[in-house]
Parts: C-alpha cells; sequence; structure tokens
C-alpha cells in the first residue's frame, strides 16, 4: 500500500470515528436549582431556591421568593424554612434539630403552584477523627511571584478514623486554614502623646475547592480509615495579610477593624486548621463521587465527559419538568488544630488539638481586643 494512500484511509476513519456533541440551550425555561442540607448540629438549616438564567443573561441567577419550603422526617414531622431573602429558607433551631438514624425529605411548593420533592435522605451518625498528624513531604505549586512551577517543602496534614463497628461509612472534608498575625502601632490623636494599639488579625485560606472524600483507602469491611490526606500545608512563616486602620469605638474601649487597600508581609503568629467531617449515605455519597471525577478531569480523551449532576430534586407536578440540584442529610463533626513549625532537628510538625471556637468572620482584625478563638 503507498504511503500517500494510507494516509488517505487513516484520515477517513478518524473523522468517522468523531459524532460531535452539541448541547441544546433552552434559553427561555424556568428551570429550579435547589441546594440545601441538614446536620445533626443545633443550628439554623438552609436551603437556597434559584432558577437558572438564560444563558444571555448578565444575572447569575433569579433568587426564587414567597415558596413554601418544608422538610418532614420518616415520623411524620414537618418542619417549615422561613423565606430570609435572597432566594435563602431558613429553619429554626429552636424547634428543628436533625437526629442521626431519621430519614428527612425536602417539600417545596413555588407560588406559581409548581410542587418538588427530594429522594429521602437518612441522616448518619457523626464521626470524629481519632489522630490527625503531619507527615513531612515536599509539593510541586505555581509561584504566585512568577507563575513558575516550584516545589515548596512542607507536610500531608493526615486523619486516621476507627470505629468499634465493622464498617464505616464515606466521609467528606472540609477545611480552612487560618492564619492569624500581630502587630502594634503608636497612632497620635490630637494633642497627645500616641498610645500603642494592639492590632489582632487573621486571614482565611479555603482550602476545599476540590471534593475530598475517603474510599480509595479502605472498604466499607473494615472498621477503619487510615492516613487519609487533608491538606498539604508549606513552611512559609509570613503572610501577606491586610492592612488595617481604627474603626468604631465600641463599649468596651476597643476598636473594629477597617481594612484599607494595602497589605504587607507579617510574621504568622499560629495556624488553625479548622476540619469538617460529614458522614455520607450511599446517595450523597455518590453524587460526590460524581462531582469529584468532573473536576478531576483534565481534558484527556478518556476523561469522564462534563455533564449536569444528576440530583435528587423532581417535579412532583410535573415529572417532566427539568430540576437540578441536591439536597442532603449527612453527620458532621467540627475539629480545630494548631499546626506547628517544622522542628529543624527531628523534621517534625506539632499538632495539637484545639477548642472549636467558630470565627466571627474569615478575615478581620480587632484592635485592642483578643478575640474569643485567638490562641496565645
Amino acid at each position: 500500500m503507498k504511503p500517500a494512500f494510507f494516509i488517505l484511509i487513516i484520515s477517513i476513519l478518524l473523522v468517522s470515528c468523531y459524532d460531535p456533541y452539541t448541547a441544546s440551550v433552552e434559553s427561555d425555561e424556568k428551570i429550579l436549582i435547589v441546594d440545601g442540607m441538614i446536620t445533626n448540629e443545633k443550628a439554623s438549616y438552609k436551603v437556597s431556591l434559584n432558577y437558572a438564567m438564560p444563558f444571555y443573561s448578565y444575572d447569575l441567577r433569579q433568587p426564587v421568593h414567597s415558596a413554601k419550603v418544608r422538610v418532614s422526617d420518616d415520623l411524620g414531622n414537618s418542619f417549615n424554612f422561613v423565606d430570609n431573602g435572597n432566594g435563602d429558607y431558613l429553619s429554626d433551631s429552636l424547634n428543628f434539630t436533625g437526629q442521626p438514624g431519621r430519614t428527612y425529605t425536602l417539600q417545596i411548593e413555588t407560588i406559581e403552584g409548581e410542587t418538588f420533592e427530594s429522594g429521602s435522605q437518612k441522616l448518619l451518625k457523626e464521626y470524629h477523627p481519632d489522630t490527625v498528624y503531619a507527615e513531612a513531604d515536599y509539593q510541586e505549586t505555581i509561584s504566585r511571584f512568577n507563575e513558575i512551577i516550584v516545589t515548596v517543602r512542607g507536610a500531608n496534614i493526615m486523619a486516621d478514623i476507627t470505629n468499634e463497628t465493622d464498617s464505616l461509612p464515606r466521609f467528606r472534608f472540609t477545611s480552612d486554614l487560618v492564619e492569624q498575625y500581630f502587630y502594634a502601632l503608636n497612632i497620635p490623636p490630637p494633642a497627645f502623646d500616641p498610645p500603642l494599639y494592639s492590632f489582632y488579625c487573621w486571614e482565611t485560606d479555603d482550602i476545599s475547592q476540590d471534593v475530598n472524600l475517603t474510599g480509595n483507602e479502605y472498604s466499607l469491611s473494615k472498621s477503619s480509615v487510615n492516613r487519609h490526606e487533608i491538606y498539604f500545608i508549606d513552611d512559609n512563616i509570613y503572610v501577606e495579610g491586610k492592612v488595617y486602620e481604627l474603626g468604631s469605638l465600641e463599649h468596651d474601649l476597643s476598636y473594629s477593624g477597617i481594612a484599607t487597600a494595602y497589605r504587607k508581609i507579617y510574621n504568622v503568629s499560629h495556624r488553625i486548621l479548622y476540619l469538617n467531617q460529614y458522614s455520607l449515605n450511599a446517595e450523597t455519597c455518590s453524587y460526590y463521587m460524581s462531582m469529584d471525577e468532573q473536576l478531576r478531569s483534565e481534558g484527556k480523551l478518556f476523561d469522564p465527559i462534563a455533564v449536569q449532576l444528576t440530583g435528587n430534586i423532581i417535579c412532583t407536578s410535573d415529572p417532566e419538568k427539568k430540576v437540578y440540584g441536591f439536597f442532603e442529610a449527612s453527620g458532621v463533626s467540627r475539629t480545630s488544630y494548631i499546626i506547628g513549625f517544622r522542628n529543624q532537628r527531628n523534621n517534625e510538625y506539632l499538632i495539637t488539638r484545639i477548642p472549636y471556637r467558630q470565627l466571627p468572620y474569615s478575615d478581620g482584625c480587632w484592635i485592642n481586643k483578643v478575640p474569643p478563638f485567638w490562641v496565645d
């Protein structure tokens, strides 16, 4: 066979194997998007309702107002959620707390009379990590200064989870790394010697961009999770933190901090890892596994095709009507740890569990007042 003819045949075969996919865009169809979760925590739970916007729209979403939203359990109890504006519906934390072992269903009725319902969700009990520890390691990352790939020294934060029964559920982890920094300034008022002001500042690095699931390192027939990777933390002892100025004077003579447009390099006083561990039932785990597969897609030939995730919400008034989203019921435990810096002598990192204290906001600064979550 001549080379030119061979190349022609191969080209025809390659073209004949290509079947382009064209997604139809139904620009005028109102499609409801549901996002809601309840846990075992005594808290106000949130269900968000929005309509998908047309392809040509400049708005990101259209909130759904004046809907009737409630969650029912398998004992016949029903709990109403109140419209808080902006498409968010909130439960009453005094009247409703999710109970492990119970099964919950979300029901929605819009002002147009359309009704929607989720699949039933069993709320599993919460589990806590038995041990959280660090192992020294290196990782490649993109430098924020010149955008080239560099190798940095640091540690993998790992977790072990054990149980007295024969099996464990799957888990999903979300995490935040809080870096505390402190500085003091003499700020002169009119006609007085300048007093010293103490700035207790913090910044939060959201490290939960990927779906972090257990599953690969153990099977459901085992009763432990070992060496599950939570986060890689580098050895950087500095933070490029926001610069704050004096805000309003509070009743206790402290000041609120107002962030300026400037940043400076400060020494990190402490690093705190906030760890949230969710116990997933089988349906919720399958949903997050599908999400994880798509997020990890790298554009290669055999990557999973990017499609709309299959949720657990249906339109009961019109079964043919499209609706997207997921209603989740998961037990959650929340723990926090001080992540020490590497010991130069033994190359180890000290990790100390501390009481979990919620941040008032992700980034901020209190002046002349120590925040309740501050580590001395």
